[in-house]
């Protein structure tokens, strides 16, 4: 089985019709159209190599190797991190700040907020620099923020449900 592409087949072509004008003289020159296609297809198949390369560095698409990195990344963050709900809609990051601040040092608080609206949904994210000061943070469940007891929990590693139950394939549920 023969495997050239179409520029290929077109060289092949073009070298055996033979004794056009302007391919090979007498004196050993070879046409300068043909020339450019040969370096034409050199040029792709270098271009063609150079992604090749770069698709295997990437893993090939998902599942790959940096994938699985990013995911123990994510689920070590969420370790050191804790849900907090029941928080009051005009709390600010530094009102959190004070009550969790005796639990350790923080890295990052998140208060997510409508992006329409502007208004917080009512619930908060607080992330430490170590383990330890999750387990302090989680005896401050229902303490008053701003006269409403917060609720405090583990932050929950989310995983999408396509990772959890594996396809069965070919669209048969």
């Amino acid at each position: 089985a023969c495997t050239m592409s179409g520029e290929e087949e077109l060289a092949a072509t073009e070298e055996v019709e033979g004794g056009e004008e302007g391919e090979e003289g007498a004196d050993g020159e070879e046409d300068p159209e043909l020339l450019a296609m040969q370096k034409e297809l050199e040029k792709a198949e270098r271009q063609k190599a150079e992604l090749d390369k770069l698709n295997k560095m990437q893993g090939g698409g998902a599942g790959g190797k940096d994938a699985g990195a990013a995911a123990a990344e994510s689920a070590e963050r969420d370790a050191k991190s804790i849900f907090i709900g029941n928080v009051d809609f005009a709390a600010s990051v530094e009102e959190v700040q004070e009550i969790f601040a005796d639990c350790g040092e923080i890295n990052a608080i998140t208060i997510p907020v409508d992006k329409f609206t502007g208004q917080a949904k009512g619930f908060a994210y607080l992330e430490f620099a170590d383990k330890s000061s999750v387990l302090a943070a989680l005896e401050k469940n229902n303490v008053l923020l701003r006269d409403r007891p917060i609720k405090v929990i583990n932050k929950r590693t989310n995983v999408p449900a396509w990772q959890l139950h594996p396809s069965r394939g070919r669209g048969r549920g």
